[in-house]
């Protein structure tokens, strides 16, 4: 019992220098979510967003619900399980520990400057309980999306796939009018969330999706895919082959993802920045 209300005291600062945080900095915020191939989603999106010399952070292992999040966001995980900037308390010296996390916390929230350029934050979101969304969403206001399916993964929770569905329909809802939504049109209810998005961008094997994979062929250490991209502005598709180094579509959706920020995130960081200040 005394564990769960230290517990839910570290939460509660934890948001809120998490929130000071983004305040200050400011990020270009983009978040994965949906119930399935969100890692591999955002490691594609880190990479193309650096492939294009953009300052870039992303969130670290599963650090991605209510406790994980805001430490994401302050920097406090690292990829390095031997040089981890903090070791999360479980049982022993918990009110100690989380004192130590709490003031290093603190300190980034309040005195941290930055990048030089705002930087691109590229962030999971998991939930698996109703209204989790809501308190995400209190801490984070993303300004791009992407989703990925939407399954029965957390039976125990929620009554049906529906019920998860309003979940997400909250995220793309927070989404501000010049908002970006990255949809997976293979999943029908991710598909329906498009009609409350201002931009969207589509993906997957369906032929109504902007970045359509076609003609997928295994090869001996992976698999080349052919990724037709509607043109909008003609009414036109051109087409690319791309090799992936993995097997699975998890992976084809992922590339398709990276294609489809790569296009969509084309100009330089500093016109990039300037643009969203007009």
């Amino acid at each position: 019992m005394i564990t769960n209300f230290l517990k839910t005291i570290v939460q509660f600062f934890l948001k809120w220098f998490a929130k000071i945080y983004l305040w200050r900095v400011k990020p270009h915020i983009i978040v994965i979510a949906g119930t399935t191939g969100r890692h591999w989603i955002k490691e594609a999106v880190a990479d193309a967003l650096k492939e294009k010399n953009f300052p870039v952070r992303a969130n670290k292992k599963n650090f991605n619900a209510e406790i994980g999040l805001p430490l994401s966001i302050l920097g406090l995980i690292s990829n390095d399980t031997k040089n981890q900037t903090i070791q999360i308390p479980i049982k022993t010296n918990f009110f100690i520990s989380w004192l130590k996390i709490l003031y290093q916390a603190a300190k980034i929230a309040f005195c941290h400057k930055g990048p030089t350029l705002k930087q691109f934050l590229v962030l999971e979101m998991a939930i698996d309980r109703p209204d989790n969304m809501n308190y995400l969403l209190s801490i984070v206001k993303p300004q791009t999306i992407i989703l990925t399916t939407i399954t029965m993964i957390y039976a125990e929770n929620f009554e049906n796939l529906d019920e998860i569905a309003l979940e997400y329909k909250k995220l793309i809802k927070a989404l501000p009018w010049d908002g970006l939504a990255i949809l997976n049109f293979d999943d029908e209810r991710v598909k329906k969330l498009a009609e409350f998005c201002g931009r969207v961008i589509s993906y997957g094997f369906s032929e109504e999706a902007d970045f359509q994979v076609k003609n997928v062929r295994k090869v001996l250490d992976g698999q080349e895919i052919e990724i037709s991209v509607n043109q909008r502005s003609n009414q036109r598709r051109s087409a690319s082959i791309i090799k992936i180094n993995r097997f699975g579509n998890h992976h084809i959706y992922a590339a398709l993802v990276k294609e489809a920020i790569k296009e969509h995130f084309k100009i330089s960081t500093l016109d990039f920045f300037k643009s969203l200040s007009h």
